[in-house]
Order: structure tokens, then sequence, then C-alpha cells
């Protein structure tokens, strides 16, 4: 018998049209406060942004909430030095078909997602991915196909496009062979990335590069966001690696490096041809609003323009297992899905409505902080060095600055 099909389809991206409005506030507040000059061009490309984006409301830390991450499997072909999936090869209790599938429909009953994120491990190495994106894309989900792109090819990237994917998420931690395989730590995988990323171009949606920013690469960032460009790719987000999720040998960013990574993502976007994004540095808006001479916006203006940190409250993270983290770097259950239906631990879970209620329940420094309803902090990072998701970021480097104002 064949397959029952989605019980529901996903509410429009236009719907309502004040979504759109949203998004494009927010793009201008950012294109204006970092002085963007190709912003008017990249949006020129809106259906691909929208579609990226799909139910946003504000930009976050994870990019445009709402939506929810989906770790579809947590095997990987790589062995990267940043994270915990690196060459897991057995299904180690990941979802099946069917729950895969009840897990998409249970998504598709909470309105407030739009669009989900579909990443590992890596994705292709599931036999039944290519059902799971067609039942999601005829739920009427907009997918992000995060993946490390070495298995992507022409005929796959076209496949999965005619499914309902709209962005190909590509990792690229490096400008060349040597710097991209000392992170990934499998010979050739350079050469396949690329081949990846130039496949994912061929179908015309969305391309993204994702970098992971630490000790050992920091300094690579221009280097592969000039690399990004000349690939013509649509977004660039930058991770950060983060105990004690990524600890197999990437080092943290100290607080001094980190302000260096934001202002060096601040004076590239000037002249960039596509957005950067960057992940778990929700204090980005407070370093672009405070400066420029720009403090004369109003807080309501910038409030509706920047989320900061989005763990729990526009962003939940399904693991390959069914557990159900506030972000992938708050390694703490409000549920699982195998035995709580999602739209049940999304709305109810003690610990989500703890999320939602920040920034009013935030502590220390972060807490007192004048910037905390745009910033409040990286909780993960915060989760990881204190034990306490409601603590003070310890890599802020504007917290003190802000304190004094």
């Amino acid at each position: 018998m064949d397959n029952p099909g989605p019980i529901r389809r996903v509410r429009s991206a236009y719907n309502p049209p004040s979504l759109i409005l949203k998004q494009a506030y927010s793009l201008a507040s950012q294109g204006w406060l970092t002085r963007w000059t190709n912003l008017p061009r990249w949006i020129l490309k809106g259906q691909k942004a929208i579609s990226t984006a799909a139910g946003a409301t504000a930009i976050g830390c994870t990019g445009y909430p709402y939506h929810v991450v989906w770790e579809i499997t947590n095997r990987c072909n790589l062995n990267c030095i940043h994270c915990y999936a690196s060459s897991v090869v057995s299904s180690q209790n990941e979802l099946t078909t069917i729950e895969g599938k009840k897990l998409l429909d249970q998504m598709a009953a909470i309105d407030e997602f739009r669009m989900i994120v579909v990443t590992g491990g890596e994705p292709l190495l599931r036999d039944d991915i290519f059902e799971l994106m067609e039942y999601a894309g005829r739920l009427g989900y907009r997918i992000v196909f995060s993946t490390n792109g070495t298995l992507l090819t022409p005929q796959i990237a076209r496949g999965l496009v005619k499914l309902g994917i709209v962005n190909f998420s590509i990792s690229l931690d490096g400008s060349t062979q040597q710097s991209h395989e000392k992170i990934r730590r499998i010979p050739g995988c350079f050469e396949k990335t690329l081949a990846g990323l130039q496949a994912a171009r061929t179908t015309g949606v969305c391309v993204q590069i994702n970098f992971t920013a630490m000790k050992q690469n920091l300094s690579e960032l221009p280097l592969v966001i000039d690399l990004a460009e000349s690939l013509k790719v649509d977004l660039f987000m930058i991770f950060q690696s983060i105990p004690p999720c990524q600890e197999r040998g990437a080092a943290e960013l100290s607080p001094e490096e980190q302000r260096h990574l934001l202002e060096v993502i601040r004076e590239k976007q000037r002249k960039s041809r596509f957005l950067l994004m960057p992940v778990c540095s929700p204090e980005y808006w407070p370093l672009i609003a405070g400066q420029n001479g720009k403090n004369q916006l109003k807080k309501s203006l910038l409030q509706s323009a920047f989320s900061g940190c989005g763990a729990g409250r526009g962003f939940c993270y399904i693991r390959f297992d069914g557990d159900v983290w506030p972000c992938n770097f708050i390694p703490v259950a409000a549920g699982n899905v195998r035995h709580t239906p999602l739209p049940e631990i999304w709305r109810h879970s003690p610990l989500f409505d703890q999320f939602r209620d920040t920034p009013r329940t935030l502590q220390g420094e972060c807490g007192e902080c004048a910037q905390n309803p745009i910033c409040g902090g990286c909780r993960g990072r915060a989760f990881a060095h204190h034990g306490d998701y409601l603590a003070t970021d310890p890599n802020c480097a504007f917290v003190k600055d802000s304190l004094n104002h």
C-alpha cells in the first residue's frame, strides 16, 4: 500500500504579507548600519531570500527565525575536528523513515514553522533522503539542505530541488586544500566540496556557504569570503566552535578574537555581493547599531529588526534520535518526539517557556546589559562555560561597555 500523503500543507511565506515587510525591514536595517553598498543588487534576488527566510520575523543569531533544524542523521563521511558526528558510520538510533514522516507532519502542525533546515552528519548518507525530502516538499516546506558538499552532484542537486529544496548550505572552512582539509581531515574533500558548490549553483536556487570559526582558521575568514565571492554564492554564515558539543580538537575563540571576528564580518559586508550572517554571535547587532553614529535609532526599531539569540524562542533543534533541544549548542532535551508530539514540546515544555521569557530571565551581566533586547548573549556559550544557559556569555566583548551606558 502507498504511504499516506501529508495531513496538511505549511502556510505560504507570504501569509500574512507582513512577514515579507518584516524581512525587508530587517535587511534594510542591517544594510544601513553596515553601509552595505550591494544590498539593492542582492534584494533583486528577492525570491531566493524570501524562500530561505520563510516565516521570518527578524534577524537573529541563527539567521532568520522562526525555523526548525532537523539533524536527520549523525553519520558522516568526514572527520572534522569541530564536530561530534565525524566519521560516525552506524545509524546510532536515528529516526526511521516512518518516524521521520510523522515528525514532518508534527512540524507542519506548528504554524510558525515555514522553513526547515535538514542537516547531519551528512544527510546524503541516508538511503531514504529523497523519500523524506519529497514528503517535506509535499507538505509545502521550504527546505534548506545543509551538507558538506562532497557527495553532491548536479543530478542529485537537481533532483532535490524538484522536491522542495530552496537552499543548499555547504560547509567550507578554508580557502585552500591545505587549510580546509586541516579542519575536515579527509584528503581530497576540498575539491569535492567545490564541485558540490558548483553542482548547487547549476540549479538556480540559493547557495550558502557555512564557515566555522575557531583558532585554527580565524585568519582564513577573509580569504574564504573572497573565495565565496568568486563562486557567486548568495549567503555566507559564520558559525563558531562551542564546547561541549564540538570538543574534538577545535579551539574556541577568546573574547578578543570574537570581537575581531565580528569586526571582520562588518568590514567585509560593506562591499560584499552577498549577505554575511554571524551565528552564535548575537552581540553583532549591538556592534553595528552602536557604531557608525547610529545610536539615535530608537530601541523599539532595533528590536523590530534584530532578535538576538534565538535558542528556544524562534528556533529549535531536533536530534537524530528525536531529542528536542533549544539549540544545537545547548544539549538539554525538552522532550523526545518518539514519546511526545513536537507541537506539545514546542508549546508547553517548561524549558522552552523559560527561553521565551528571555531577556527578562537572563542573569549576570547579560541580564543587566542595555543591549539585552537585541542581543542576550549566546546561550550555548553560557551553558558550556557555566552549566547555566541563563548565565553571562563569557565571550561578549561589549557587555562591560554596555553596562557603562
